[in-house]
């Protein structure tokens, strides 16, 4: 009887299993079919049009932009050429490829609210610790504050001279070490050791001083690099950068030796602020400040509470000031060079124009002597243009308010984005448009001023860069002290347009593509 009991007590137990696995399957099925159904028709923005398959999930944007390493940004072109204008490409967000609406997403404070979308900013593995990655548009107006007098043009007019024509001599010096060698330059390496040395000085007072070794540093680099080439995975996969984070470091220094650089430098950074702070409360005998303001500095000084003056808020947002302003004024450098070089009529009109404004190369001119260069101003702009500064789509949020496009209500708090590469390459502003032109850019005060509006290169509105007055003075400078001491000289060695400099993948910043020899050049006496 007992036996009887337990066998049919066993035969119950998998009855009872298998309904459980069924009602558990059923209800996946039903959450999933209504998701499907909510996603397609149901959201409130069911009325836009897009690719019925990218409405419906994430994977199809994961599939070119993770498995392809960076080409949705094209693949977006394309569905916009199939259903016009305004399109949605992935389940939550909304494109728009007008260069004219710009002017109406990218918005200032005084006329509305702007957030920023937190599935976007997962690609960067820290969140919401810095200017550039808060969402809320108040608090980043906030933690915005304490940087916009650090980075105002007046600002940096007055630093110039000091600090960033300082990095550009010492750059100076080790090209004409390989001059005088006979030894080419991979350009690249060089100008991200130049903007390194720069915006670490502007970050903390101890900057790094890889413009001081005889060679030029390519870890740095790469590893930043690195970490951009894996920012759509961060963002698909939220948890993987707190998990590569949590790792002890020596783990992480042989799985992941880019990595490890990144997170290498945040621990010098918390330990910089750590320094800072016991400075400023009698602690410590930290050396004093260069007497240069520093980021660090300016978040402690300012008004906003303790809670936002933490070690890990404060070196979060030196990091994401240094990643930031490495790469894209290192990435105009370059790609200003190579057109430069590659196209003999405006490497003869710069050079010209370089030798009767500075006929001392020893005597640079200051920033506002500079930018009364019109030609170096033109190559400026086109340098912008031609590398797009951010390729990738930078999304807005409007939490409060309907926008509308034509005659399409985008509901609020929906995502919408426009990427550059599709303003700058519009032949119809800009004809031509794979052609390196700067001459479309003259007369500056009247043709020039018409285009400026549709470069897209720091983004607009209030989330504009806060470092655009930075990276054009490192661009100006860098240019106009290479080409004046080395331009009739320089010449490249081996480096193809369309191997080595256009961009082929979006991975945030520009990439070329990946059989890239990156940019070198040799400097003959």
């Amino acid at each position: 009887m007992s036996s009887i009991t337990l066998r049919d007590a066993l035969g119950n137990s998998k009855t009872s299993g298998i309904y459980i696995t069924l009602i558990a399957l059923a209800a996946l099925f039903i959450y999933t079919l209504y998701g499907a159904i909510w996603r397609l028709y149901l959201t409130p923005i069911a009325h836009i049009p897009g690719p019925w398959f990218a409405k419906l999930t994430f994977w199809n944007e994961f599939y070119y932009d993770v498995v392809l390493g960076g080409k949705y940004t094209w693949k977006i072109a394309d569905y916009h050429a199939i259903y016009g204008p305004i399109i949605r490409i992935n389940p939550f967000e909304v494109h728009i490829m007008d260069p004219e609406f710009h002017e109406e997403l990218y918005v200032h404070s005084n006329k509305r609210k702007s957030n920023k979308w937190f599935w976007s900013m997962r690609m960067f593995g820290q969140q919401d610790n810095s200017a550039f990655d808060t969402l809320d548009h108040d608090k980043h107006r906030m933690r915005r504050e304490p940087w916009n007098p650090y980075f105002s043009k007046q600002s940096v007019s007055r630093l110039q001279p000091l600090l960033i024509q300082s990095c550009v001599n010492k750059l100076c010096d080790r090209l004409a070490e390989h001059r005088d060698a006979g030894k080419p330059v991979i350009m690249t390496y060089a100008y991200a050791c130049l903007t390194v040395d720069v915006i670490s000085e502007y970050s903390f007072p101890a900057g790094t001083t890889y413009l001081d070794q005889p060679s030029f540093d390519q870890d740095h680099y790469q590893a930043w690099m690195a970490l951009s080439k894996i920012s759509h995975t961060l963002k698909q996969f939220g948890w993987l950068y707190p998990f590569l984070s949590s790792m002890p470091m020596w783990v992480t220094k042989y799985t992941s030796p880019e990595t490890y650089l990144v997170l290498q430098q945040m621990e010098l950074l918390k330990r910089q602020t750590t320094e800072i702070i016991a400075r400023r409360q009698g602690t410590s005998d930290y050396k004093e400040s260069t007497g240069r303001p520093s980021l660090m500095e300016a978040i402690l000084d300012s008004r906003m509470p303790s809670s936002e003056k933490t070690i890990i808020r404060v070196a979060g947002a030196a990091q994401i000031a240094i990643g930031a302003g490495t790469l894209t004024s290192s990435h105009a450098l370059k790609h200003a060079t190579y057109h430069i070089l590659a196209n003999p009529p405006i490497h003869s009109k710069l050079m010209s124009a370089l030798e009767a404004a500075i006929p001392d190369p020893d005597a640079p001119p200051n920033l506002k002597q500079l930018e009364s260069i019109d030609y170096l101003l033109a190559i400026w702009f086109e340098t912008l243009r031609n590398f797009h500064g951010v390729t990738h789509r930078l999304q807005r949020i409007c939490p409060d308010r309907s926008l509308h496009f034509q005659n399409v209500e985008i509901p609020a708090g929906t995502p919408v984005g426009m990427t550059s590469v599709h303003v700058h390459n519009n032949p119809d502003i800009f004809p031509d448009p794979y052609a390196f032109r700067p001459e479309r850019w003259l007369p500056l005060a009247s043709e020039g001023q018409r285009l400026q509006r549709y470069i897209l290169a720091f983004g607009k509105g209030s989330r504009q860069c806060v470092g655009m007055e930075l990276g054009r003075a490192e661009v100006l400078t860098g240019l106009a002290n290479v080409f004046r001491r080395f331009g009739r000289g320089m010449r490249l060695k081996g480096t193809e347009r369309v191997r080595d400099i256009d961009v082929c993948y979006d991975v945030f910043n520009p990439m070329p593509s990946r059989e890239s020899n990156m940019l070198v050049v040799e400097f003959g006496k």
